[in-house]
């Protein structure tokens, strides 16, 4: 590398940000950086490829998982199907049914054959309801109801006289499952009545509730030869001979398999305790289950995620749902990354020990070239280092006695003399500022113009204009020159503001009128010196700049708000401002100070600025301002009452 090359701007700030450490810390610091960081997303990156792509594979498994749940379920359907359509295609069942719809349906007396005949019926329907209800065994109860409103059933259990019934044959006619049955003409109309079989289906006469939690699939039977309908049979099916066929679908990876209805049915399949369980109060993952046919989603119960997978098709009532804990599915890159960090760990423990015996090697000689050379800064010349190694420290450090040397040879020679010489030049620039001092004194411009007014009058026999002209600035002049003193009395504020209004008048053929309106003693509190007077020469040299001097007036009125802050209100019938005006000068208040180009509001920003400095940031100055109409400029500060002391002085 040549000597001269010279770092980059970007690397010098580098290189001066580490030298704010030491060089021990320094080294640790960059070993940490550069092991934490590679290491650390080398872990992260790997860890949420993992994480994502189990979290890939727990969705396939529960689509797959539910699809093949949902493939059997269709087939235990098209079982059921395909039994009850057996039982309706019998010539001999419909036939019974036929003839009795017949003879129930007609007008007129009811012989005893007739009687006889429509019984044999009844014994051959219900029987082969009997027989469709022992091939499948999970029908509960099968139910026709007659248009001609006879009712037939399978018997509840073998020999026992008793059988299901429905109670109120108008409101099954009335209810979901006749009029879905209607609309599907003849097709098998499958759907989740756990809500309404209890209100219409009893398994016997006397029973008070009925039939609780089943699926349902209805018919209406229709006259084959003359397309007559007969009525609608009912199959009252339990969940369980549904979930019993699923048992091999259950999930095995932590999640549980569900089977979800549209009316309220909840079932679900070999649950498990560590799975999570279907929360029944959640009226969203209903409505999103039940939005399409199949998909996974994400969803969030009770503070933990779960991963969603369902599937279901137009045809069926039923969704089979399998929930998931998302954190469960990904606890293999949990494990991953507790791991990695075991591992970064170690490695930050070993590293930093094989840093610390390089870093002492070199921190240990800087050290004491430190000590050296803040005995030297304290004004020990004779102390050296005396370097015995060849690296780049021990050149730095005999370099640093050389320097040493030369310096305690040029101190004896250069310091005093320029030392000398620096007073001198002190001395003299002193005693110009001082005659210069001198020259600009306002107790001499005072004088000059006192004397000037009593020559006014010496030559005029009296009082005259230009006299009059030169007391009212004299005395604006003497309010100006306080000395040391900082605040004054708002009393004599209005004063100063008072005067300088007079010498302004004095210009001018028409002049601004000054209302003062005050509801506090004037006397009693105090503010900044000449606080009142610059917001006055504001409102005289813009707000009536381009305006008629007829009529200008100047309000100045005085409040004590609800939080006890004086509020003092300069309002003029000026020109106003407009909006883009008013916030210019609204910047400005806070903002950096104006270019001489731009001197407009300097004023108030002073004003305003001496507020904020003295009593807060709550304080300061306030400006409303519209077109045409005029300007209010509000100063508010503190109510500071007058100290005794500071009245006997004014006294």
């Amino acid at each position: 590398m040549k000597e001269n090359h010279k770092p980059s701007r970007f690397t010098r700030k580098i290189i001066t940000a580490l030298r704010k450490l030491n060089i021990y810390p320094r080294l640790v610091l960059i070993f940490c950086c550069l092991l934490i960081l590679s290491t650390g997303f080398i872990t992260f990156f790997n860890q949420t490829g993992y994480a994502r792509e189990l979290e890939s594979n727990t969705v396939k498994y529960q689509s797959v998982l539910v699809q093949n749940a949902m493939y059997k379920l269709h087939q235990e359907q098209e079982n059921v199907e395909r039994n009850v359509a057996e039982f309706i295609l019998n010539e001999k069942v419909r036939g019974a049914f036929l003839e009795n719809n017949l003879l129930l349906g007609r007008a007129g007396p009811f012989g005893y054959q007739e009687y006889k005949r429509t019984q044999e019926n009844r014994k051959t329907i219900e029987h082969a309801m009997q027989t469709l209800r022992n091939k499948i065994g999970g029908l509960r109860a099968v139910v026709f109801v007659g248009v001609e409103g006879s009712q037939y059933s399978s018997a509840n259990m073998k020999n026992d006289p008793k059988s299901p019934i429905v109670r109120n044959v108008e409101a099954f006619w009335e209810s979901e499952l006749a009029k879905g049955a209607a609309q599907a003409k003849g097709y098998p109309d499958w759907r989740d009545s756990v809500r309404e079989t209890p209100q219409l289906f009893f398994e016997n006469p006397k029973d008070k509730i009925g039939i609780v939690g089943c699926v349902t699939v209805s018919y209406q039977i229709y006259s084959t030869e003359f397309r007559q309908e007969l009525g609608t049979l009912v199959c009252c099916i339990e969940p369980r001979y549904f979930v019993d066929a699923l048992r091999e679908y259950s999930s095995q990876n932590g999640g549980n398999t569900f089977l979800i209805g549209s009316g309220g049915l909840l079932e679900g399949i070999q649950p498990g305790l560590d799975a999570p369980p279907f929360p029944t109060g959640n009226r969203e993952l209903k409505e999103k289950l039940f939005a399409s046919y199949q998909n996974s989603f994400p969803f969030e119960n009770d503070g933990k995620e779960l991963l969603v997978g369902f599937c279901g098709d137009e045809y069926s009532p039923l969704r089979v749902v399998n929930l998931t804990y998302r954190d469960r599915a990904l606890l293999p890159a949990t494990r991953l990354g507790e791991m990695n960090l075991l591992v970064l760990l170690i490695v930050i423990l070993v590293g930093s020990f094989g840093f610390y015996i390089t870093a002492v090697s070199v921190a240990y000689p800087v050290r004491r070239l430190i000590r050296t050379m803040k005995r030297v800064g304290t004004g020990d010349f004779n102390a050296t280092y005396k370097a015995k190694s060849r690296d780049e420290i021990g050149v730095l450090c005999r370099e640093f006695d050389r320097m040493v040397l030369d310096m305690r040879e040029l101190i004896e020679k250069v310091y005093v003399a320029e030392n000398r010489e620096k007073e001198l030049e002190l001395a003299e620039k002193s005693a110009q500022l001082d005659a210069l001092q001198m020259q600009v004194n306002p107790h001499f411009l005072y004088n000059t113009l006192d004397m000037i007014r009593w020559q006014c009058m010496y030559e005029n026999g009296g009082e005259s204009p230009a006299s009059d002209m030169i007391e009212k600035f004299c005395t604006l002049l003497r309010m100006t020159i306080k000395g040391e003193k900082k605040e004054e009395t708002v009393s004599e504020s209005l004063l100063h503001a008072s005067t300088y209004l007079e010498v302004v008048n004095f210009r001018h053929t028409h002049k601004i009128e000054l209302e003062k309106e005050l509801q506090f003693d004037p006397d009693a509190y105090q503010l900044p010196c000449l606080s009142l007077q610059p917001v006055l020469e504001n409102a005289i040299r813009h707000g009536f700049q381009n305006k008629n001097r007829e009529n200008c007036v100047i309000c100045i009125q005085g409040v004590q708000n609800s939080e006890g802050d004086l509020e003092i209100s300069v309002t003029d019938n000026g020109c106003g401002m407009d909006p883009q005006q008013l916030e210019k000068l609204k910047e400005s208040l806070n903002g950096p100070k104006p270019d001489q180009a731009d001197r407009h509001g300097i004023g108030l920003r002073n004003v305003h600025q001496r507020c904020k400095i003295c009593y807060g940031e709550k304080y300061g100055i306030r400006i409303e301002s519209e077109e045409e109409v005029g300007t209010r400029v509000i100063l508010k500060i503190p109510a500071r009452p007058v100290q005794k002391s500071e009245g006997l002085k004014r006294v």
